[in-house]
C-alpha cells in the first residue's frame, strides 16, 4: 500500500473566457488553501487545445476522494462553466517523485519503509 501523496488531475473545456476562469479561480484561493490535506494545487490551460486543467497534490487517497466528493456535491464544476462531456478527472498515488537540480535529479520512493 502506497504511504502517502494522491495526485488528482482534472481537464475539461469551459463556455467561460479564460479571464473569467482566471478571476473564479483566484477568488477561490482561500477556499482552497482550506481543503484538509491539499499539499498544492496548479492551475493550467492550454492555449492550443483550450483545455483547462487543475493538478492537486493530497496527504493521501481517502482525502482526494473527499476533494472529489465535494466538487460534485457543491457543483463546484458548474460555476467553471464545464462544457458536458469534456471533464476527465484521473486519482492515483505517487509512487516516487523526482526532484530536477540543475543537471542532477533526486528521487523519493514512496512504497520504501
Amino acid at each position: 500500500m502506497f504511504k502517502e501523496k494522491t495526485i488528482v488531475n482534472v481537464q475539461f473545456k469551459s463556455t467561460l473566457s479564460q479571464e473569467k476562469l482566471y478571476d473564479i479561480s483566484t477568488k477561490n484561493r482561500d477556499e482552497m488553501a482550506n481543503i484538509k490535506g491539499l499539499i498544492i494545487k496548479y492551475y493550467y490551460i492550454n492555449q492550443e487545445t483550450n483545455i483547462i486543467g487543475g493538478t492537486y497534490f493530497f496527504e493521501n487517497i481517502a482525502l482526494a476522494r473527499d476533494y472529489l466528493r465535494y466538487f460534485f456535491v457543491k457543483g463546484i464544476g458548474l460555476k467553471y462553466g464545464i462544457i458536458p462531456g469534456t471533464l476527465k478527472m484521473e486519482i492515483g498515488n505517487v509512487n516516487f517523485e523526482i526532484k530536477g537540480n540543475n543537471t542532477k535529479y533526486h528521487w523519493h520512493d514512496y512504497n520504501s519503509g
